[in-house]
């Protein structure tokens, strides 16, 4: 993604796609928003012990850095990071897999800012189909960001047909930037902690146009989780919106 060229520098449809599936799948979306929204509220703490793994072939040869990394986040927005371990390249260790942490602090995690960013007020979208990811049905969304800027992305995205969760984000960015980068495309996969749904793992390979390919691998481990109880209840009222929804599955299966 973006922010790792930065950081070095620093150190099945087509356009027949009929306007209802089009609607529908506007309309997960918002129920998508909606349930995060809730999920958000909801959540006091949590903790996990992650990996990050970054690799560079190119011109100036082969490079390698892994960091062991405890973070405990505290609502609203208080984020803990202590380094456990760090072996490779120092460089990449401390100028760019810190200052990936660093971000964290300051904003939102890459992975929940790619999903948050997801709207039909952003994006185009259209409802390719279902299918059967992780052992649970989901709708394949195909997105393609009404403003290419170097925030949006383009791509395909898997939701959960049970509680209207974002299971997968694969693509790329819409705009190129930095010069820097030739090319680059993400897989960022999220996995269920009881009501919620966070980053599992990450994986971004970008293409430099001076040469040469960086691999970034992020695994986020076993979560600890802290809830309200009011979850269920917020979750309970959005269902009152979900009806429509429910009958685009419906329409898929015929």
């Amino acid at each position: 993604m973006a922010w790792v060229v930065l950081l070095l520098g620093a150190a099945g449809l087509g356009s027949g796609v009929g306007s209802a599936q089009t609607n529908s799948a506007d309309e997960i979306v918002r129920q998508v928003i909606q349930r995060d929204a809730a999920r958000r509220q909801a959540l006091i703490r949590y903790g996990s012990e992650r990996t990050y793994e970054m690799d560079y072939k190119g011109p100036i040869g082969v490079r390698h850095a892994r960091m062991q990394v405890r973070m405990d986040y505290s609502a609203p927005e208080s984020k803990k990071f202590t380094v456990l371990s760090e072996t490779g390249s120092t460089v990449f260790c401390h100028q760019v897999i810190s200052r990936l942490m660093e971000g964290e602090r300051e904003g939102a995690l890459e992975a929940n800012r790619l999903r948050s960013m997801l709207s039909p007020e952003n994006d185009k979208l259209e409802l390719l189909g279902e299918e059967s990811y992780s052992g649970e049905k989901a709708w394949v969304l195909q997105v393609t960001p009404k403003d290419e800027n170097r925030f949006s992305y383009k791509g395909k995205v898997w939701v959960s047909e049970s509680d209207f969760a974002i299971m997968r984000i694969v693509g790329a960015p819409a705009k190129n930037p930095t010069w820097l980068m030739g090319s680059s495309n993400f897989d960022y996969t999220y996995s269920r902690n009881g009501e919620f749904w966070l980053p599992a793992k990450n994986h971004t390979v970008s293409h430099l146009r001076i040469g040469g390919e960086i691999t970034l691998a992020v695994d986020y481990g076993q979560y600890e989780v802290v809830a309200a109880g009011r979850l269920s209840g917020v979750i309970s009222a959005a269902n009152h919106g979900a009806s429509s929804v429910s009958n685009v599955a419906v329409s898929l299966h015929q």
